[in-house]
């Protein structure tokens, strides 16, 4: 699965606005594309199976961690106005004018991060991906506190552009995402917040425009990182801002999430023990249901071969054998009927059974049709226990009784009539 990651310009859409943008593919080992620049209506097209990102610059949002209300998870509806309440004192622009989106798992979290950024410009830029072709199914931030780092580190450091407009942005799970400017910051961390941090609980990475420039002001070395690779690590983060009202192509943007699930779960190497266990299993099952098939043919060829043995032996005159249960119940109803022996499905014998299950008081009726297994009563007009009674006593007998129209009828049971 591919990514398309366009950032979004710190101005307004315009025809001449170029939108910096790099593709990334999912497949092992492959790299980042190259960071190009394009307008909009000449940015890279996207089919069904290329998930398209666009990326807030670290500039355009500001963080603020929250306390809400206990119950509001339940209550989606109020969660924007409750935000705007919440902030209206730290912000400097009306709260109606800015789109603030939450943090992933925020209803789990004491003081989720809120993420604020005008929606003006934003909803122009998504209006203008959306005319030039693309969908937008997720928006994230460029950085964010939540940002995965080394291990032992608790700062993250990320110097970006170069050292005349370059920007160095610090990242920290508690503090959130602020930065400055390059040139104001000369070559010491006053007034960064950062002169009492021990240099080993930080991370620094840097463009190649301004690694130099880093590794001298942090004195340790940094990271040399490529123009925009951090934008990968931000599209594999959980955060979404596309939430309240730009909440839109949910349904288009759940498939992206499913479809990048899946190739993650296919392509990703942290995931190769549990696809060579899921392949196990399956081959398993496979080779299990396999067995347990022929298993049962193998028996069921063994009763038919018994079934037909037993034929040819009771009737050594039978030379083809197709059906041997039902061969052999035609041969012994021959015999039956040979030796003048009475069968249950037979009239007398009908007749019999009926006449001892009448219960006391009731009288035979004097028109009945008969059919082999089969006796239908006329004008046979029993009360409800009286039908019960004799439905039981002809069940105890091997017939069935039930109503048909306005007569009754008797009929063999199953049990019986697959008897030879």
């Amino acid at each position: 699965m591919r990514t398309l990651i366009v950032q979004l310009p710190l101005g307004l859409p315009s025809p001449s606005l170029t939108y910096p943008h790099a593709v990334v593919d999912a497949e092992p080992g492959a790299q980042q594309g190259a960071m190009q620049w394009a307008t909009a209506n000449l940015l890279p097209t996207a089919d069904r199976q290329t998930e398209v990102v666009a990326l807030v610059p670290a500039g355009l949002l500001s963080w603020h961690p929250v306390e809400l209300p206990p119950g509001l998870h339940k209550q989606a509806a109020r969660l924007p106005l409750a935000l705007q309440g919440l902030l209206e004192d730290r912000l400097l622009d009306d709260p109606a004018q800015l789109h603030m989106a939450l943090q992933p798992d925020w209803n789990h979290t004491p003081r989720p991060w809120v993420a604020v950024c005008d929606r003006g410009w934003l909803s122009a830029h998504l209006q203008a991906l959306e005319q030039a072709g693309l969908t937008v199914h997720r928006i994230v931030p460029e950085l964010n506190p939540s940002s995965a780092l080394p291990l032992g580190a608790q700062w993250q450091l990320t110097a970006l552009g170069d050292t005349e407009t370059g920007w160095l942005w610090m990242t920290h799970p508690d503090r959130g995402v602020w930065g400055h400017a390059l040139q104001g910051l000369g070559g010491t961390s006053q007034g960064l917040g950062l002169a009492e941090v021990d240099r080993q609980s930080i991370d620094i990475q840097a463009e190649p425009g301004v690694v130099a420039w880093a590794s001298q002001w942090a004195d340790t070395p940094a990271r040399l990182m490529f123009p925009g690779q951090h934008w990968r690590a931000a599209v594999a983060a959980d955060w979404d801002l596309a939430q309240f009202e730009f909440k839109a192509n949910s349904r288009s943007r759940q498939i992206k999430i499913w479809q990048r699930a899946a190739s993650t779960f296919w392509h990703d190497a942290a995931w190769r023990p549990v696809r060579w266990g899921v392949w196990a299993l399956l081959a398993g099952q496979l080779i299990g249901f396999n067995a347990w098939a022929w298993k049962t043919r193998a028996d069921w060829q063994a009763q038919q071969q018994s079934w037909a043995q037993v034929l040819r032996e009771t009737f050594p005159k039978t030379q083809v054998v197709v059906d041997a249960p039902l061969q052999m119940a035609k041969e012994v109803e021959r015999l039956r009927q040979a030796s003048g022996q009475l069968h249950a499905g037979d009239l007398e014998s009908m007749l019999g059974s009926l006449g001892q299950a009448l219960p006391a008081g009731v009288t035979a009726p004097g028109q009945w049709t008969y059919q082999p297994g089969q006796l239908r009563l006329q004008n046979f007009k029993p009360g409800l226990a009286q039908q019960q009674a004799l439905q039981t006593a002809l069940a105890a007998r091997g017939y069935r009784w039930r109503a048909d129209g306005e007569a009754w009828l008797m009929t063999l049971a199953p049990s019986v009539q697959a008897k030879p």
